[in-house]
């Protein structure tokens, strides 16, 4: 299979969208209405700014991925099922992460392994979702996560402008723990069992091509435990701060 029309104008549309969000719309919204983000270094205006992108984009890939959920039908064990909106989706989101990777290139000191990580399948998965017809339930369950990403973007974006000690801080913590627990782990723990029913009971995943048979399987696994590790730390932050001291 192979990119249509649709998703190679929605992926570059996604590109341009997102480095001029990184690099035109999150500086003049911070600058205009924060006195705090002109006060910052470069390096700390540029992870703001990346922040912001990421949690714009997830608010957006949110909505769209849990409407496709909700509104429209994606059965679980379909294997072979076409999802216009999904793959739709799955476009945006490839053009989302080919953006980030120019902007995590121009600055490396943004980049972490786990972000590499995630980054590089995210490129792999994005692609095979928007090409191939095939097991849209899962591809959509991998945007459904991002339910979580606005709270987790924004934790930094207040800490970098000085209300990392405010109520609104700890309101976004605790809104934070809860969504990521339950897109990220309670979610994937379903589909994730889901997945392996189907594995193990329909033929017809045997017959998927190899990439995309990899990609589910090797992508399902990776960023489950890269959410466990993810919510491992926001537990140990959640006991630091209820009871004031490093969990052990």
């Amino acid at each position: 299979m192979a990119f249509e029309t649709l998703h190679v104008v929605a992926t570059l549309g996604s590109i341009l969208t997102w480095i001029a969000v990184f690099k035109k719309i999150s500086p003049a919204f911070f600058g205009g209405v924060f006195k705090t983000y002109g006060e910052l270094s470069a390096e700390r205006k540029i992870l703001v700014d990346d922040y912001f992108m990421a949690a714009v984009h997830a608010t957006v890939t949110a909505i769209l991925s849990w409407y496709a959920y909700t509104c429209t039908e994606l059965p679980a064990d379909g294997v072979w099922f076409n999802s216009p909106i999904v793959r739709f989706t799955s476009a945006l989101y490839l053009g989302y992460i080919m953006a980030d990777v120019v902007i995590l290139l121009q600055n490396p000191q943004l980049a972490t392994k786990a972000f590499i990580a995630h980054h590089i399948t995210s490129l792999f998965t994005a692609y095979i979702g928007a090409s191939y017809p095939a097991m849209p339930y899962y591809a959509n369950i991998s945007y459904m996560m991002e339910i979580s990403n606005p709270t987790v973007n924004l934790r930094t974006i207040l800490k970098e402008l000085g209300y990392g000690t405010s109520k609104y801080y700890v309101w976004n913590g605790a809104a934070m723990l809860v969504t990521f627990f339950f897109s990220r782990v309670l979610l994937t723990a379903i589909a994730t069992f889901n997945l392996a029913k189907v594995m193990w009971t329909h033929n017809a995943f045997h017959q998927l091509p190899f990439q995309v048979s990899l990609c589910y399987i090797f992508g399902c696994g990776l960023f489950n435990v890269l959410n466990y590790y993810w919510f491992s730390k926001i537990c140990k932050g959640f006991v630091k701060h209820v009871w004031g001291k490093k969990p052990q």
